[in-house]
């Protein structure tokens, strides 16, 4: 019951600096290491009182894979009494993702058997360096270099922003059961916040993450860790493009009181072929909300602001669109004052709509 009670106690340090690995300043490089879906654990030893408290992180990645008969009876308490810690964090057990992983690396301890290698020392000048909450952003310093092959299958956060989140590992902290198979579909256990989207696909090219000395984080609900994907160096020129877009949707549910949300298909320029979700809420005779398309090169999202007229069994909205951000093609789409109409039957199961105007990217 101790033991459980000071993980509980200690989880959200254990979530911001959880995967801190080789970012220690003074360690030696080393050679790539295949990591795809390898399981490792980390013991963080928290000394003295902030501001001058340390975290040494101690992993145990290319030395075994965090075994339960070693790792299950560690005893985070009885950790900090023997080692003279003000708190001892047991973090894991966790799968890396990528297919190889390289970077700076220190010695060797064994906790009980459990062989580890030190790969961070992290100065805590703040309490707020141990706050953390999901879909937050924390940059934390290290040095790694982490690759996935041509065709292997990611997982991702795509934030209203345009920023790219790569998973970086899956966390079995909160369901112990999670497995690498189940990753596709845990979209729908996670509470995202609004124009957050967790998608998956297969790399049509390799896919490099460098972190020189820093990288920023963030984590989701499950505790699975995100790296940002850094924006195209050689991005070009953005150029103003026309917009037509039709489509047709339905009704599928009704978030709360006065809110609506249309889910349906679309066409057009420049999207090709897609999906359309639309969130709106009613408020006298307007609607606002949100939307966001989705195609095979990326998705675009904004808000809406419309009017609407009821007549003969059937609804018309008229009114105006922003296209805000868009991940892929259209990660630095912009596009403002485009003439949005949409026309449905009461029940909202007829549905067609139009988007006309132009946006940049």
């Amino acid at each position: 019951m101790q033991r459980q009670a000071l993980r509980r106690t200690t989880l959200a340090a254990t979530l911001v600096l959880l995967l801190t690995a080789a970012g220690s300043a003074g360690a030696k490089p080393r050679a790539p290491l295949p990591v795809h879906n390898a399981r490792y654990c980390e013991i963080l030893e928290l000394r003295g009182a902030i501001p001058d408290a340390t975290v040494t992180v101690w992993n145990t990645i290319g030395l075994n894979n965090c075994p339960p008969a070693l790792w299950d009876p560690l005893d985070a308490g009885e950790l900090a009494k023997e080692r003279g810690d003000t708190l001892v964090i047991l973090n894991g057990p966790r799968h890396f993702l990528m297919d190889s992983a390289a970077g700076r690396v220190g010695g060797t301890h064994s906790f009980h058997g459990l062989r580890t290698r030190k790969v961070a020392t992290i100065p805590i000048r703040r309490a707020a360096d141990l706050a953390r909450a999901p879909y937050a952003e924390r940059r934390i310093s290290r040095v790694n270099t982490w690759h996935w092959r041509k065709g292997r299958r990611v997982f991702l956060l795509l934030a209203p922003d345009g920023s790219n989140y790569v998973m970086q590992s899956y966390s079995q902290i909160v369901d112990p059961t999670l497995k690498i198979g189940q990753l596709r579909s845990i979209g729908r256990r996670l509470t995202l916040p609004p124009g957050w989207t967790y998608r998956s696909r297969v790399l049509s090219h390799s896919l490099t993450l460098r972190a020189r000395g820093g990288a920023t984080i963030v984590q989701d609900d499950l505790t699975n860790t995100y790296q940002r994907v850094p924006p195209y160096r050689k991005a070009p020129k953005p150029k103003r493009r026309a917009v037509h877009v039709t489509g047709m949707t339905k009704a599928v549910a009704s978030p709360s009181s006065g809110t609506i949300e249309d889910k349906g298909t679309i066409t057009g320029a420049p999207f090709g072929r897609g999906t359309v979700d639309l969130v709106v809420k009613f408020a006298g005779s307007q609607v606002t909300g949100t939307f966001r398309i989705d195609s095979t090169r990326g998705s675009a999202f904004g808000n809406v602001d419309m009017t609407y007229v009821i007549s003969g069994g059937e609804i018309t909205f008229t009114g105006t669109a922003e296209i805000t951000g868009g991940t892929g093609t259209y990660w630095r789409m912009k596009g403002r004052d485009l003439r949005a109409y949409d026309h449905n039957t009461l029940d909202g199961q007829n549905g067609t709509l139009t988007l006309d105007g132009s946006a940049t990217y």
